[in-house]
């Protein structure tokens, strides 16, 4: 099975903004960079994968050491979460690949041995939904072939996900792991999360914001 990775991105300046009241705008911008690279750091290693999405109007994934090997999707001005995911969901449906995977770019407990669990599953289901710790997001959406369901990331994105499979009678599971439930989003999240990470560049920075702003 031919399988691509989606990763939505918004320009740094203007993300995690629920994050604004512990940190300064250049520690978000550096905290969504080393997030994504880190990410794309074990979504590389994946034999699994075929090929890695990012859809931006951000340049300054440029910057990523492995930026040879991913796919950058450019946008001319950041369009919105379901914008960017079909835009890669077409990129690869035209390269004929048989599924696609939307993964956000905020999961740094991410590893491979998430992943070989994941893609235990996938021969076996037409979607594969994680629904955010929260469960008010969809932090992970299989899709097998990419077009099975609508892409709908908007208020309450997993139910109305879940919805959807439902009606339309779709072989599915829930992947219940936390690796991925936990996306960094507000400020209680960054202990939560630093005191899980190993040694990363989202580590090291949340090392030094906590040690900085007195978070612990």
């Amino acid at each position: 099975m031919k399988i691509g990775v989606i990763i939505p991105v918004k320009k740094f300046s203007d993300s995690k903004n629920r994050l604004s009241s512990v940190l300064t705008l250049e520690e978000k911008k550096e905290l969504v960079r080393c997030m994504l690279f880190d990410v794309c750091d074990v979504l590389i290693k994946s034999s699994y994968l075929n090929g890695i999405a990012i859809v931006t109007s951000e340049n300054e994934i440029l910057q990523y050491e492995n930026y040879e090997k991913i796919i950058h999707l450019k946008e001319s001005h950041n369009s919105g979460v379901n914008n960017a995911v079909e835009i890669g969901n077409q990129y690869f449906m035209k390269e004929g690949f048989d599924a696609t995977i939307v993964i956000p770019g905020d999961i740094p407990l991410i590893d491979n041995q998430v992943l070989d669990k994941l893609f235990g599953q996938v021969n076996k289901n037409q979607v594969i939904i994680t629904p955010s710790r929260r469960e008010d997001g969809t932090n992970l959406l299989f899709r097998n072939p990419p077009g099975i369901i609508q892409t709908s990331y908007d208020s309450n994105s997993y139910f109305t996900h879940l919805k959807m499979i439902k009606d339309n009678n779709l072989q599915y599971s829930i992947y219940l792991e936390d690796a991925i439930r936990l996306d960094l989003d507000e400020p209680e999240d960054i202990d939560i999360i630093n005191m899980k990470l190993l040694d990363s560049r989202t580590k090291n920075l949340l090392e030094k914001i906590i040690n900085r702003q007195g978070l612990r």
